[in-house]
């Protein structure tokens, strides 16, 4: 038991109302506020904003912390109301009404007589009228916003402590079935992959690259030597289709020409929470039409260093989305390309033989 509740127990027990039962804490009406339309409206839109560029986990946890917060404000923060804060302790034989600022008042059930609802009022923190008889005449006592004030209306209207509200409970846990469920499919939604049954053309085939990815249920079967392998790398906030160039001792299975047959796609991504370190390789560039341009032999506009940049290379099943292997490695083809911005970063990529030394390895074991 509180202190508060003990405080209120032991006036409650000086006036002979017996045990408390319930104990209606006051706080302020946050959503009569002008503000709440307003807020309310931004809130559900910017959770919708979350969902649509999918990060819905984080629109959930928006339209759960954002009403905790305003909960929290509105039971915290002082009451405007004369007395300040209020404390309502329904007994068996009556009420116990105490204020920050005033003393408790004991108010047994007979001497209860009129209940008083105030018009709400945007803006305003107003207070509902419990009138009493106080030595033989009418008296009023202000009540604000409280806890369950339904279930203190109902303790005045029938002069007896309500029952306890099942209902409310059952919401709750309805709500909470409701929300876990919400929860779960959004998570699916977010980080387990789609699946598909067309298979798209072998430039199409990007999407199972991209977060949460796309499982083909169509595509071939994982399994076998060799196992035909497509290459996808980031470029411009998409994956695109990468053809190698074959050499001799190169596994033909690193190019499929079908989609159909395609069992692994590898998909290459530059780490950027890896600083390049710069190299020695330094472009000279002329500008032609705003374009950095190699020229040789003509005075350089301006000169850019090469960065040896660090790759993640996963390598998914396209058929499941399962994950085969995950390789890290630094591009090795430090040459300088024939045109660049002058704002631009020049990052070194990763050579044909580079990528045929990584992945021909996973097409034939």
């Amino acid at each position: 038991m509180t202190r508060r509740r003990r405080r209120l127990q032991e006036v409650a027990n000086g006036h002979g109302l017996g045990a408390v039962r319930r104990v209606h804490r006051s706080r302020l009406a946050l959503w009569t506020r002008p503000f709440s339309p307003l807020l309310t409206a931004a809130v559900g839109g910017l959770c919708l904003v979350l969902v649509l560029v999918r990060n819905p986990v984080a629109a959930v946890l928006l339209a759960l912390l954002i009403p905790a917060g305003l909960f929290i404000y509105a039971s915290a923060v002082p009451s405007r109301l004369p007395g300040g804060r209020q404390w309502i302790a329904v007994c068996e034989g009556g009420l116990v009404v105490t204020s920050e600022f005033r003393p408790a008042r004991a108010v047994a059930w007979t001497d209860v007589r009129e209940w008083q609802k105030a018009a709400r009022r945007l803006g305003l923190e107003t207070s509902d009228v419990l009138v009493v008889e106080a030595e033989g005449q009418n008296a009023e006592i202000a009540i604000g916003t409280v806890s369950r004030r339904s279930d203190l209306v109902r303790a005045l209207m029938t002069r007896a402590p309500a029952p306890r509200n099942y209902q409310r409970g059952v919401r709750v846990a309805v709500a909470a079935i409701v929300l876990a469920g919400m929860l779960g499919w959004l998570a699916k939604w977010q980080f387990l992959p789609r699946h598909e049954v067309a298979l798209p053309s072998i430039d199409k085939l990007g999407a199972a690259c991209e977060t949460p990815g796309i499982a083909y249920d169509s595509a071939a079967a994982y399994g076998g030597s060799p196992r035909p392998l497509v290459i996808y790398q980031e470029t411009d906030g998409g994956y695109h289709h990468l053809t190698l160039a074959e050499t001799a001792s190169a596994s033909s299975a690193i190019n499929p020409q079908a989609a159909d047959a395609v069992q692994l796609i590898a998909c290459v991504r530059r780490d950027h929470d890896v600083a390049g370190r710069s190299s020695d390789t330094r472009c000279d560039y002329a500008y032609n039409n705003g374009v950095g341009t190699v020229y040789p032999g003509r005075m350089p506009d301006f000169t850019l260093y090469v960065e040896v940049a660090h790759y993640v290379v996963d390598v998914y099943e396209l058929r499941t989305h399962r994950k085969v292997a995950s390789r890290q490695i630094d591009g090795d083809d430090i040459t300088c390309p024939g045109s660049v911005l002058p704002s631009e970063t020049i990052y070194s990529r990763i050579s044909d033989e580079a990528f045929h030394r990584l992945l021909d390895p996973l097409t034939r074991s």
